[in-house]
């Protein structure tokens, strides 16, 4: 309790460096929890109705399968460019696979860090980061949840960017790439709640990224600094099932 709320009081103090860009879209990640005996069926049912999903909707990116995580959860990735958009993407019929064996579906909007990842050279969503379903490849949803607070985003995206080119300079693996810095708008998502989505090359491949990334130590500090305006953080490693980039 008291950790907490030194953490409140710094950023009440902390005047942040980096502040939150103007949107240029949502990214919306939707969570279908699946009974599990229906599982497989209805992850073959999401992948072979990706194409007609992409053609009637031109901001959706991937659906995923969970790998290490919530594995009887389908996770779904696309991005609008605002509430009336989304309107008018979800008025479509036939967007979505058939939910035979969903229990439920859950939602969540989310506004890109651009700013940040421009800063590090990364294009983000925004600027085209492809989202692939090649061979091997898994997708890392890294999920913080942080103190409430209007500093407290502000102040995650100024640590997180401090370090991040030095990890990335630092990981000479070339197996893992970040595609999206994104912090919650509305939704199940908790306020201030921050993901990273990083592509690796496989699942093996993700560890050797994280190794070596423990030699930046700029990184690690910012990572320790990140420690403490959070409340809970998971990692889950996901499997796409459909990509509007390369197939599998």
């Amino acid at each position: 309790m008291h950790a907490a709320r030194a953490a409140r009081s710094a950023l009440r103090r902390a005047a942040p460096a980096t502040l939150i860009a103007r949107r240029s879209l949502f990214v919306e990640i939707e969570r279908d929890v699946v009974r599990p005996a229906a599982l497989a069926a209805y992850k073959a049912r999401v992948a072979a109705h990706g194409a007609a999903r992409g053609a009637l909707d031109e901001g959706y990116r991937a659906s995923f399968g969970v790998a290490v995580g919530r594995t009887s959860s389908v996770y779904h990735l696309g991005t609008v460019a605002d509430y009336d958009a989304r309107d008018a993407r979800d008025a479509a019929e036939g967007l979505r696979a058939p939910l035979a064996g969903v229990d439920a579906t859950e939602t969540s909007v989310f506004a890109e860090a651009t700013a940040t990842l421009a800063g590090a050279g990364l294009p983000g969503l925004a600027g085209g980061a492809v989202v692939d379903a090649a061979p091997g490849a898994v997708y890392e949803l890294r999920t913080y949840e942080l103190v409430l607070g209007y500093a407290t985003v502000p102040r995650f995206l100024e640590l997180y960017a401090a370090g991040l080119a030095d990890k990335l300079a630092v990981d000479d693996t070339g197996e893992s790439t970040l595609v999206s810095l994104l912090h919650s708008e509305a939704g199940v998502a908790p306020l201030n709640t921050v993901i990273e989505l990083w592509r690796h090359d496989s699942a093996q491949g993700s560890m050797r990224s994280r190794v070596k990334s423990r030699e930046a130590t700029t990184w690690r500090a910012a990572i320790g600094d990140i420690a403490a305006i959070s409340t809970r953080f998971e990692t889950q490693l996901l499997a796409p099932l459909y990509a509007q980039g390369l197939q599998r």
